[in-house]
């Protein structure tokens, strides 16, 4: 039977008369205004030769053999279901239809064709082109292609190495993802400099990224040492002159200090590991001169900066296995966790009663033996689902309909449970088991219950949301469109700084996409904040530095907001430096940075005007006043980054 979209031929020279296999691209969606008939959509014919094809790659040549039984390289049977190939028949020849592109196809079989390759011209056709000779074992094309686009024409660049690592890493090509993740070296790693690009990376590329780039780093650091050890103090790498004196041969301490100053800004900035940027950190004082008759001393810094990089490569090279292993992304795969058949149990009391009537079981397997009525009354899901019509759950045992497909497991399901019978509610202990519960409530449409719990979690002492756990908290409840708990957790990040290297290893728990809404989040806030504290000034022109002595009236007997009009310059800088990095009001009003701002400005300037740093009514009501002007802007911003009227 035919699949179910439309077709055309691709033409020559994938049209011969005499061939014996078609292979079909997946179909491309147009616009409903353009398509054929029923909106199918429209696929490619390739008219190929079986030949050609099971030479070319291993799993051709056992999709298109007699037989497919398990082995062990196709322990499941089924290769082509695996591999989300579908078979069709079309003019008495066996059709395959793959879910690559027609564009692919026709760059992977130009490869294995005596025809013209047709090689790829942009990153995103690139990547495409390699995962489909990498799934399908064609090893020769897949190295003509990567010579291509490495050496003849190079297509991954500088400038476009963050959008290259985030393709190869999602297609799982972790050559590509390394060799992309070199080239980010040149660039800092901010998230101003990838900006919306974020939003196609899933959190394990982010993490996988920051952790190279810290390993990357202490490669180079080896390098350079080991690359200075050898060039000793550069005697050995002046090239002589017809009219070099004896005293020449002494090339004198500062190319060596030069060259000591260029390779450490190697180890924290990858961009100026170049020729060019070598010459010009060597000649950056002029040129160098002989100590005793002033004649000039030339170095061969071609040679030199030879011997720096192949150091450097030559690290990269030997720490290659170590480095490919950070861009496994198969270890990042959330793990099938359910156990098998003969593991399934019984919660036991409370949900162990006689006159239950369903049976709920939790993903691992645990069966809790409820009532319908009470899972009807909290949950809109639950009692659409026993007042629809249509087939009832299967019966297990004595005839109990068992509900087996819930995605929730034990530990979940007991206290969503627990907040629905009179029973002792079963209250979260970690913000992980508190985000779950609340998503399950949230899928189950249990409005009251939610309420509940995030009434007792409120009531809890210490909270599980906290400044210390706030990036995780917000790359879960994200997960979960848990908004309310994804705003209190980006509220409180506002208390930290945000680069990769405070994110950590959090960042395997947010998506590029949650992670540029949070940034974008924090720009907003930052202006908020830095337009707040503008507004408790007179002037509006940049505020002087924090050692110039204060200017303008200062009312210290009057404590409200708006006395803070009143309030010296360098109050104004300090707080307006505190918001910078860390706009959280708790943060840029915090008392024991403003009391160590105020005693600098005392001891520089010598001002008569400001408190004492002890005073510590003044220095209270000064920081609680900021603080409560800051908090009251900073509620109205929203995760979507635009404040609220």
């Amino acid at each position: 039977m035919s699949l179910t979209c439309d077709y055309l031929n691709f033409g020559a020279p994938f049209d011969d008369w005499d061939v014996d296999l078609i292979i079909r691209s997946a179909p491309l969606i147009v616009p409903a205004s353009v398509t054929l008939a029923g909106n199918r959509g429209i696929a490619t014919d390739f008219r190929v030769h079986k030949l050609f094809l099971i030479k070319a790659s291993p799993v051709f040549e056992r999709l298109l053999g007699e037989s497919s039984s398990p082995g062990p390289s196709n322990p499941s049977g089924d290769e082509a279901s695996d591999l989300g190939i579908r078979r069709d028949n079309h003019d008495d020849l066996p059709v395959l239809c793959l879910s690559e592109d027609r564009d692919t196809l026709h760059r992977l079989l130009s490869a294995i064709y005596p025809t013209d390759v047709v090689y790829p011209q942009t990153l995103e056709a690139m990547m495409k082109t390699y995962a489909a000779a990498r799934k399908y074992a064609m090893s020769s094309a897949l190295a003509l292609m990567r010579t291509y686009c490495n050496r003849v024409a190079r297509i991954v660049t500088t400038e476009n190495a963050f959008r290259a690592y985030l393709f190869a890493f999602n297609e799982g090509l972790k050559e590509e993802a390394l060799e992309a993740a070199q080239l980010t070296l040149s660039q800092p790693q901010t998230f101003t400099a990838y900006g919306p690009d974020l939003c196609n990376a899933s959190g394990p590329a982010l993490k996988a990224l920051w952790k190279h780039r810290q390993f990357a780093f202490v490669t180079i650091g080896f390098a350079v040492q080991e690359c200075v050890a050898e060039v000793g103090d550069l005697r050995g790498w002046k090239t002589s002159l017809p009219r070099d004196k004896p005293c020449c041969a002494e090339v004198g301490s500062r190319p060596h200090e030069q060259f000591l100053l260029f390779t450490r800004k190697l180890t924290s900035n990858f961009a100026s590991m170049n020729f060019p940027s070598f010459v010009e950190a060597m000649s950056a004082l002029g040129g160098f001169k002989c100590s005793s008759c002033k004649a000039p001393i030339r170095l061969d810094l071609l040679r030199l900066f030879n011997c720096l990089e192949g150091h450097v490569n030559g690290k990269f090279k030997k720490m290659h296995g170590d480095l490919l292993s950070l861009f496994d992304n198969s270890e990042e795969a959330h793990t099938d966790l359910r156990p098998s058949d003969d593991q399934q149990r019984d919660f036991g009391a409370p949900f162990d009663r006689k006159d239950s009537d369903l049976i709920i079981r939790s993903y691992d397997k645990v069966d809790f033996h409820v009532h319908k009525a009470v899972l009807a009354i909290a949950s809109v899901v639950f009692e659409d689902m026993f007042t629809a019509p249509g087939p009832s759950p299967p019966e297990q045992g004595e005839g109990t309909p068992v509900i087996d497909n819930l995605t929730e497991d034990s530990k979940t399901l007991h206290r969503l449970l627990t907040m629905l019978y009179p029973v002792d509610p079963s209250i979260p202990e970690t913000f992980e088991d508190a985000l779950s519960l609340l998503s399950a409530c949230q899928k189950y449409q249990m409005d009251a219950t939610a309420a509940r719990v995030r009434t007792l979690l409120k009531e809890r002492t210490p909270p599980l949301i906290t400044a210390q756990n706030s990036f995780r908290a917000y790359g879960i409840a994200s997960r979960y469109h848990l908004g309310e708990e994804a705003l209190l957790a980006a509220r409180l990040t506002l208390e930290r700084m945000m680069n990769f290297y405070e994110c950590g290893e959090d960042l395997a728990f947010i998506s590029g996409a949650d992670l540029f809404r949070l940034w974008q989040y924090r720009t907003e806030c930052t202006k908020v904040a830095r337009d707040c504290i503008n507004q408790m000034k007179r002037y509006t022109t940049a505020a002087p530095s924090i050692s110039r002595s204060c200017t303008g009236s200062t009312n210290l007997c009057k404590n409200d907001a708006e006395e803070l009009q009143s309030v010296p310059r360098w109050w104004h800088t300090h707080f307006l430096q505190r918001a910078a990095d860390r706009p959280s009001p708790r943060s840029v009003a915090n008392r024991a940075a403003f009391e160590r701002s105020l005693t600098a400005h005392k001891s520089a300037s010598g001002c008569p005007s400001c408190p004492q740093p002890d005073d510590t009514r003044v220095d209270n009501s000064i920081c609680v006043a900021v603080e409560a002007r800051l908090s009251a802007a900073i509620e109205r911003v929203d995760l979507d980054g635009t404040p609220s009227a």
